[in-house]
């Protein structure tokens, strides 16, 4: 079976003075990271969609410990900026291929460059606020092209070869509207349910040698769906009375997440999707009634 370097918790600290340990709904910006420094020294990392955003925070997270992490983008522009930054972290090397994760030619060409694999993570996304009335077919393709059909492309080029290899771990990045349902959002909503079911297939199909799971944030501060809503749309507060925690979650939440289910810490876990979204889609329909 397949195992990454076994994970643990830093020690204990010293004890904190009355009254300055933050509150959950306070948490977030600086965390430290409590996996073991090294964790993934030695282990490739490629993260699609890694140039910016959540993508980026998940890269950043292995390069700290230690891991080789290549991203996988379009934007060449951006995949050299984020090559900058991630090359002050960490111990691991950092590269980049520019490709679109429609072309599975393409993405079979990246595979072979860059060889064995032991996690994917696949955080490309296209997504753009609209009624599904006013979307066009070219519109509907993409996102579903983009989401799910490049999920489909990695997961085959690069999961087939951890099967004819040393085994790993996929993650696959969702959200929670693939299973509620959320009104301008058809597209990318029918795109990740589809990643949501591929996830559970594929950690059927390929169990015991790779796992493959999903994680789905929520309002992630700093990401561009969260600027339109925040800045242009002025809804920041609204969002964040709509969650439990009261508060946006950051991306290096996500990231820790992601970290903990591509070590060997998850090593049983297959097959599921875990939640970071500070208890937003936990609440259900009557939440905002009952809690105000």
């Amino acid at each position: 079976m397949y195992r990454v370097p076994t994970a643990r918790l830093l020690p204990a600290r010293p004890a904190l003075a009355s009254g300055s340990l933050k509150p959950a709904s306070q948490a977030g910006p600086g965390m430290d990271g409590v996996f073991r420094p090294g964790l993934f020294a030695g282990k490739i990392v490629v993260v699609t969609g890694g140039a910016t955003g959540i993508g980026f925070a998940i890269a950043e997270a292995f390069k700290r410990l230690e891991a080789d992490v290549s991203l996988v983008s379009r934007d060449e522009r951006r995949l050299g900026q984020a090559i900058k930054r991630l090359q002050t972290v960490g111990m691991g090397r950092a590269e980049f291929h520019a490709a679109d994760v429609r072309d599975g030619a393409r993405i079979e060409e990246v595979a072979n460059k860059i060889g064995a694999v032991d996690v994917l993570i696949n955080a490309a996304a296209g997504n753009f606020p609209s009624p599904f009335s006013a979307l066009s077919n070219n519109a509907f393709d993409t996102v579903v092209d983009i989401v799910l059909k490049g999920t489909a492309n990695t997961s085959r080029s690069f999961g087939g070869r951890m099967m004819r290899g040393r085994g790993g771990s996929i993650l696959n990045i969702v959200a929670g509207y693939a299973w509620t349902g959320a009104p301008g959002v058809s597209h990318s909503g029918a795109a990740k349910a589809g990643v949501l079911n591929l996830t559970k297939s594929l950690a059927v199909e390929w169990a015991p040698k790779v796992r493959v799971n999903a994680v789905s944030p929520g309002p992630i501060d700093g990401t561009e769906g969260m600027k339109r809503l925040s800045d242009d749309l002025g809804l920041r507060p609204a969002v964040e009375k709509s969650v439990p925690l009261g508060r946006m979650g950051q991306p290096d939440e996500v990231a820790q997440a992601c970290v903990f289910l591509a070590s060997h810490a998850a090593s049983y876990v297959t097959g599921a999707c875990l939640v970071v979204d500070g208890g937003q889609d936990a609440k259900g329909p009557f939440g905002g009634l009952l809690m105000g």
